[in-house]
């Protein structure tokens, strides 16, 4: 049913996924200055010169983890594959820290600029959470199915 735990937990998974794409995720910082700023869909050079795409994985990566949560708060009528596209969308949140990661070392601007990640960086953790949460009552949910056509 759409009104479970699970499609609350879904959708308060999608809203942080979809307030972390327009939200800075980390900041070079070289000499103690601001170099550049990262944010889902792009990095913008301190000097306000143009921006870079580098990082339009992220944005492209946590867009679909949203999209798919909120698709899934629709298919209760479907437990097993609910819980398969929680189980993707929890994959895909994953892979977001890898490339998150990977472009935290290697877009820095400079060789002498560090990386300091944003709090916003935690809002797909928050989602990755949430996801598994949802999958865990949505799983319960399914016991309880089963176990009540064993009654019947």
């Amino acid at each position: 049913m759409i009104q479970r735990i699970q499609s609350v937990y879904l959708l308060i998974a999608a809203i942080c996924g979809m307030v972390g794409l327009s939200l800075p995720v980390g900041r070079y910082v070289a000499d103690g200055l601001l170099s550049a700023t990262m944010y889902n869909l792009w990095i913008v050079p301190a000097d306000g010169s143009s921006r870079s795409f580098a990082s339009a994985p992220l944005f492209v990566v946590l867009l679909l983890a949203s999209a798919i949560s909120l698709y899934t708060i629709f298919m209760y009528k479907n437990r097993k594959q609910q819980m398969r596209f929680c189980s993707f969308t929890s994959l895909l949140l994953v892979g977001w820290y890898v490339v998150y990661a990977v472009l935290a070392v290697l877009c820095g601007g400079s060789s002498d600029a560090s990386f300091s990640p944003s709090v916003y960086g935690a809002l797909p953790a928050v989602a990755l959470i949430l996801n598994v949460m949802a999958s865990r009552a949505i799983r319960a949910d399914e016991r309880l199915v089963r176990a009540a056509d064993r009654i019947r």
